[in-house]
C-alpha cells in the first residue's frame, strides 16, 4: 500500500487498520442458534411482579420490576436496564446478557445500585436458563446466589433468585409479561 504525503496519510492509516477487521468480518463463523435464542428471549420491555422474602421477615414483601432490554453488539446480546421497587426502596441495575459461543454458556453481567457486581453463567435447558451458583460479596458479606429464568410461554418470564448469606436465605420470585406494544 502506497500513501502520499498530501492528505493521504490519515486515509492510509484508516485503511490499514480497517482492512484486517473487514477480512475477519467476512470469515467470522456463523453464530450458534443460542445467540438468537437468548436475544429473542430477553429483548423488549418486561413488567414483573412478585415477592421478596428476607431472612427473619414475617411475610414476603411485594416487588414490582421492569426489564427494558434492547439488542446490543449487532444482535449478539441484549443491554437491559432494570428498575425495581423492593420493600419500598428503588433499585436499579444495568445488565448485558448474551450467549458466549466459546464457553457455551449464557453470560448475565450486572451492576446494581446496591453495590453488587454479578457475572452469572448458565445454560439453556429447554425454555429455562439455569445459572451456576454465583459466589460474591457485598459490603464484606459473603453470599451465594442461585438464579434461574424461565420463559414458560411466548411473552412470559419467571425469575427466581435465592441468595444465601450467614443471616439466611433471601428469595426473590418474579413473574411477568413482555409489553406487546413496546418496540423491540
Amino acid at each position: 500500500m502506497t500513501c502520499s504525503v498530501r492528505g493521504g496519510r490519515l486515509l492510509c492509516v484508516l485503511l490499514a487498520t480497517a482492512l484486517p477487521c473487514s477480512v475477519y468480518a467476512q470469515t467470522a463463523p456463523a453464530k450458534p442458534p443460542e445467540v438468537a435464542k437468548t436475544v429473542d428471549a430477553f429483548v423488549g420491555r418486561w413488567s414483573l411482579k412478585g415477592t421478596d422474602r428476607e431472612p427473619g421477615g414475617a411475610e414476603p414483601a411485594p416487588v414490582t420490576a421492569t426489564f427494558d432490554c434492547k439488542p446490543a453488539a449487532l444482535g449478539a446480546a441484549v443491554d437491559c436496564h432494570i428498575e425495581a421497587e423492593v420493600q419500598g426502596e428503588r433499585v436499579e441495575a444495568a445488565a448485558v446478557i448474551g450467549f458466549s459461543p466459546d464457553e457455551h454458556v449464557v453470560r448475565w453481567m450486572e451492576i446494581s445500585s446496591t453495590g453488587e457486581y454479578h457475572d452469572h453463567k448458565g445454560t439453556w435447558q429447554g425454555n429455562e436458563l439455569a445459572f451456576e451458583p454465583l459466589q460474591y460479596s457485598v459490603a464484606g458479606e459473603k453470599a451465594t446466589e442461585n438464579l434461574s429464568v424461565a420463559f414458560p410461554s411466548s411473552g412470559r418470564m419467571t425469575l427466581k433468585s435465592t441468595t444465601r448469606t450467614a443471616a439466611g436465605d433471601s428469595v426473590l420470585l418474579l413473574d411477568g409479561i413482555r409489553d406487546a406494544n413496546a418496540s423491540k
